[in-house]
C-alpha cells in the first residue's frame, strides 16, 4: 500500500507541475474577481510556474521515485524470504516488482501529462483550493498573500 501511495504522490505532483506550465491566467483571474476560494493561490502557482514545476516534477518526483524503488526492493526481499525459494526465484521476483513499479509510475505519469495539459485550469484550481484550505487552517500564507479568516498578512 505504501508503494502504491508513493506512486500516486509522484503522479499527482507530476500532473500539478505540468498543469502550472500549461494553465492560462485569464480564467483564473476571472475566478479570483468572483472571489472563488483558491483562485488567488492558483494564480500564484501559475505566475511561479517555473519554480512550482521544478519542485513538483524534479524534487518531489526524484525523491518519490527513489523512495518507491527502495520500498519496492524491501517488498521483494520480504516476499522472497516468505517463499524461501531458489535464488533465481528471488531475483525474478525482485525484477518483477521493480518492473511493475516502473510501469505504474511511467504509465501513470504519461496518462497524467495528457490530463494535465487538457485540464490545466481544473488541476491548478484543485491545488489552489487545497492551498487555500491549508492556509485557512494554519493561519499561514504559503503563497505570499493574505491568509486566515481575519485577512491580516502574516510573516513567515
Amino acid at each position: 500500500m505504501i508503494v502504491l501511495l508513493l506512486i500516486a504522490v509522484n503522479i499527482v505532483f507530476d500532473i500539478l507541475g505540468t498543469s502550472v506550465t500549461a494553465a492560462e491566467l485569464p480564467p483564473l483571474n476571472s475566478m479570483a474577481a468572483k472571489k472563488v476560494p483558491g483562485a488567488k493561490q492558483a494564480i500564484w502557482l501559475v505566475r511561479n510556474a517555473d519554480a512550482v514545476a521544478n519542485f513538483c516534477n524534479d524534487v518531489v518526483g526524484d525523491v518519490a521515485g527513489a523512495v518507491t524503488g527502495a520500498a519496492g526492493a524491501t517488498v521483494a526481499m520480504k516476499l522472497a524470504r516468505m517463499m524461501q525459494g531458489a535464488s533465481w526465484v528471488e531475483e525474478a521476483l525482485g525484477l518483477l516488482i521493480i518492473g511493475v513499479i516502473s510501469g505504474l509510475t511511467v504509465g501513470g505519469k504519461a496518462a497524467g501529462k495528457s490530463f494535465a495539459i487538457e485540464n490545466a485550469t481544473t488541476a491548478v484550481m484543485a491545488a489552489g483550493r487545497i492551498i487555500y484550505w491549508a492556509e485557512n487552517i494554519t493561519g499561514r500564507s504559503f503563497t505570499g498573500g493574505r491568509s486566515g479568516s481575519n485577512g491580516r498578512r502574516r510573516n513567515s
